[in-house]
């Protein structure tokens, strides 16, 4: 954790960098990147450094992407590494580079933010890009029958096909869907921008999309990965930092521009941050009161009974709060 062990200030107050020791800026407790307290100035004799190191987060890795569990028992990841190795390991992400990240400040709660991305009754009317991209996105067709013929293109590529679903006690989702044809890539255009990442050969592995409850969300076609996490700030403050991934060989102005890269989700993630800022305005409102969900709205019904089961699993805990400080 980013505070320190005396008094709590933060430590790194950055967003990125690098340094040989973490150094609180408040009365200079020295860290090692480690977490343990190597220098604490003038505190007594007797003082015990090893009983002040950072407290530990914990981690998993996934075939380059990293995952963090602030909880005291975080629970099992062996399904998630499972379940998306196979889906991953084509994208050889952690030879991948970072093309670009950039952070949203939205008024608007985290929750509306979820659930906006857990359907897309929008789509149609708020979406005209994706839905141009995106076979069946606009709700007007069906991609069922151009669905079940790439999935067998895909099959035949040796790529992951089988739709992972949330279940009552899991928090990931993975699924493989097409765009339309001739379309091949995220795109204005729907020509590739970059060349494709790691182990693809071409640009028809349709779209991967991840979902790790409750804050993040990932879509990558061929050329490039968009990663989506969201930070809640306050009740009515959420952060989004977005960052876009291609191959770890691939040269910015030669093999990609960054303006395109970036454009199509730019677009399309600004349209939903005026729709989850607009929503939360509204149930502002003294006489909001919430109507019922549309069929084609269940994904969010489900986000959200996942969410109040897992916030009644913590009261049923009652995790005790407890003070150490001492003078």
């Amino acid at each position: 954790y980013n505070t320190c062990r005396h008094r709590g200030s933060l430590i790194c107050l950055e967003q990125k960098g690098n340094a040989a020791k973490l150094i609180c800026p408040y009365h200079q407790w020295v860290f090692d990147k480690d977490g343990a307290l190597l220098k604490a100035r003038l505190m007594p004799d007797d003082f015990d450094r090893s009983s002040f190191g950072l407290h530990p987060v914990h981690v998993e890795v996934v075939e380059g992407l990293i995952f963090v569990s602030l909880a005291q028992d975080p629970p099992s990841f062996k399904s998630v590494i499972d379940d998306y190795t196979p889906y991953l390991k084509p994208f050889h992400i952690n030879k991948a580079k970072v093309a670009y990240t950039t952070r949203y400040e939205l008024r608007t709660n985290w929750k509306l933010v979820a659930e906006n991305f857990r359907e897309c009754y929008h789509c149609g009317p708020a979406h005209p890009e994706y839905c141009n991209a995106v076979i069946g996105a606009n709700l007007k067709e069906s991609a069922v029958a151009e669905l079940e013929v790439r999935q067998v293109a895909w099959q035949q590529k040796g790529l992951a096909t089988a739709n992972i679903d949330f279940t009552e006690n899991s928090f990931h989702f993975a699924v493989r869907y097409p765009l339309r044809p001739g379309i091949e890539s995220y795109s204005l255009d729907g020509k590739p921008i970059a060349p494709p990442m790691g182990g693809h050969d071409d640009y028809d592995a349709g779209v991967l999309g991840l979902v790790v409850y409750p804050n993040f969300w990932m879509d990558a076609v061929s050329d490039y990965m968009w990663t989506m996490r969201l930070t809640a700030v306050s009740p009515s403050l959420t952060y989004i930092e977005l960052t876009w991934l291609v191959d770890g060989n691939a040269e910015e102005g030669k093999d990609y521009q960054l303006e395109r890269l970036i454009e199509f989700w730019k677009i399309t993630g600004e349209q939903d941050w005026k729709l989850c800022e607009n929503n939360f305005h509204g149930i502002e409102s003294t006489q909001y009161v919430p109507g019922p969900y549309a069929p084609i709205e269940a994904d969010v019904a489900k986000f959200v009974d996942w969410y109040i089961a897992r916030m009644r699993e913590g009261v049923a805990q009652q995790i005790p709060v407890t003070s150490t400080a001492s003078v």
